[in-house]
């Protein structure tokens, strides 16, 4: 690939506005039926990974490399949603505000009820009945 063309391909890759065409530009293999469930989160993601990349500034001489980040970082946002769910990685406010404040349940908040057996209650009333 010469200069001239990753320059072009760096010009696309900010042009682009759907997650087919990242996808295609930076020749990422992909599912569609991955990306039509969890396009969004996919994006967002994805400008996570980006956020975390040094400034562009630094490899502007360099669009090749720039375009090799870019492309890692759409890989690890596809794989995030292929290995788990949008409710996994909770990226939107809303999702994140509906998380369970905690998983853990003390072994003292446990209490088995059976079928059939005395209330502590009629325990009570039989023995002062028997008295």
């Amino acid at each position: 690939m010469s200069a001239t063309t990753d320059a072009g391909q760096l010009a696309a890759f900010h042009r682009c506005s759907t997650a087919e065409e990242y996808f295609t530009l930076l020749e990422v293999d992909y599912d569609p039926r991955v990306v039509a469930v969890n396009r969004l989160h996919i994006l967002k993601h994805f400008a996570g990974e980006l956020a975390k990349l040094p400034e562009a500034g630094a490899d502007a001489a360099n669009p090749r490399h720039l375009l090799h980040d870019y492309r890692d970082a759409l890989v690890r946002s596809y794989e995030a949603f292929t290995n788990a769910t949008a409710l996994d990685h909770r990226l939107f406010k809303v999702l994140k505000d509906r998380a369970p404040k905690s998983a853990f349940v003390p072994a003292s908040e446990i209490t088995v009820e059976r079928l059939g057996s005395t209330q502590p209650s009629e325990t009570s009333e039989q023995t002062e009945e028997a008295r």
